[in-house]
């Protein structure tokens, strides 16, 4: 629940970035579902605002409810020619908060006609046991969370694994990672999230998303991916992670990621930089990061010659994993091909890598 006081303001440049975030995605995500006129693989799609606020801050700045319903309106084309119902579902706990919310949405112009909202007056815990049910009954149904939890909370190691057991469910959640870090051991914390305060490193306190991020990562015993980017909101840092049982899930949100962040894609500071911002950087700027391209072709290497992976597809998500885009593996595969190190046999993908999945003949061959 976000108190009354997140939404007498402005929201912070934090919460803008978060919000940029979710808009650019759910601005690439949305097409995918929608962009066939005879498209008949699902009925519906539903997007989840599960702790929807009010819908603007006090100088009209959307959030994302507004965000949700006006980026529809940008594909209305689209919405219009569909034959897939489109379902958002907005859930706000704190009843006058909902009532504000409700008013908003009532004087939001959109398409009343293709697009059903649904408000909810529920604590999080009680909407999402009765829904999920539902959702387990009809796990094709594509669908987008976003999950703005307001601290640590609500996100549990169960509600987690119930997230990523949904097949084509992509979700985003927020996560004050600051505030695990330093307080990680206290009953409160400890209860909701289990991480030892050995595995933060002090010295890199801008790293400690990463160390949430890893902790939900060790949670999962399939093929589901995740994504981090960190947030940093003055002396804080905050989290989102981003899960999808898909590659072309994956590929979308490091393509926002990174037109962020050119660097790291994973953050919206100089997250490997802390010298840097400490004030006291090297003489040499090649010491003051470490490259993560350059650690992706390390990782790269390893596999193609150490390992001696040949799918072209399996590198690809390797590369997706490592939270790259697949057009810095084509740029290492291109180095080695002109080294004379290898060959490639097929044409290399930027996009749509799940294309690749069932051909086997896609593949690279070591040049001895």
């Amino acid at each position: 629940m976000k108190s009354k006081k997140h939404f007498s303001k402005p929201f912070d440049d934090g919460t803008k970035a978060k919000l940029e975030i979710f808009t650019n995605y759910f601005t690439e995500w949305l097409p995918v579902f929608i962009s066939s006129k005879d498209n008949n693989f699902w009925e519906h799609i539903i997007i989840y605002d599960f702790f929807a606020g009010e819908g603007k801050d006090s100088e009209d700045n959307f959030g994302s409810p507004l965000i949700i319903l006006n980026v529809l309106n940008k594909f209305n084309d689209l919405v219009v020619s569909t034959g897939v119902k489109i379902r958002v579902i907005l859930n706000e706990s704190n009843i006058e908060t909902l009532k504000i919310l409700q008013n908003n949405v009532n004087n939001f112009d959109y398409n009343r006609d293709k697009i059903e909202v649904l408000l909810y007056n529920k604590p999080f815990n009680v909407l999402f046991g009765e829904i999920f049910p539902v959702m387990s009954r009809k796990p094709k149904t594509p669908r987008l969370m976003i999950l703005d939890q307001f601290g640590i909370k609500e996100i549990t190691e169960e509600i987690f694994k119930k997230l990523i057991a949904l097949e084509r469910t992509d979700f985003i959640f927020f996560i004050s990672s600051s505030f695990v870090r330093r307080f990680n051991e206290l009953p409160e914390f400890s209860n909701y999230i289990k991480i030892k305060k050995k595995e933060f490193d002090e010295s890199k306190p801008f790293h400690c998303h990463r160390v949430v991020f890893d902790y939900y990562r060790s949670l999962i015993d399939n093929d589901y991916k995740l994504a981090p980017f960190s947030i940093k909101k003055g002396i804080n840092i905050y989290g989102l992670i981003f899960g999808s049982n898909h590659t072309y899930g994956m590929e979308k949100f490091l393509k926002v990621g990174w037109n962020i962040n050119p660097h790291t894609g994973d953050a919206n500071f100089n997250i490997d930089g802390e010298k840097i911002i400490e004030g006291i950087p090297s003489l040499f700027e090649e010491y003051n990061t470490i490259k993560k391209i350059e650690l992706l072709n390390k990782k790269l290497e390893r596999n193609i010659f150490e390992k001696k992976e040949t799918s072209l597809y399996n590198l690809y998500v390797k590369t997706l994993e490592f939270g790259c885009q697949p057009v810095h593996c084509n740029d290492y595969l291109k180095k080695l091909e002109k080294e004379k190190k290898i060959t490639i046999n097929g044409k290399l993908k930027s996009a749509k890598i799940h294309t690749l999945a069932n051909y086997s003949d896609v593949k690279i061959t070591l040049i001895k």
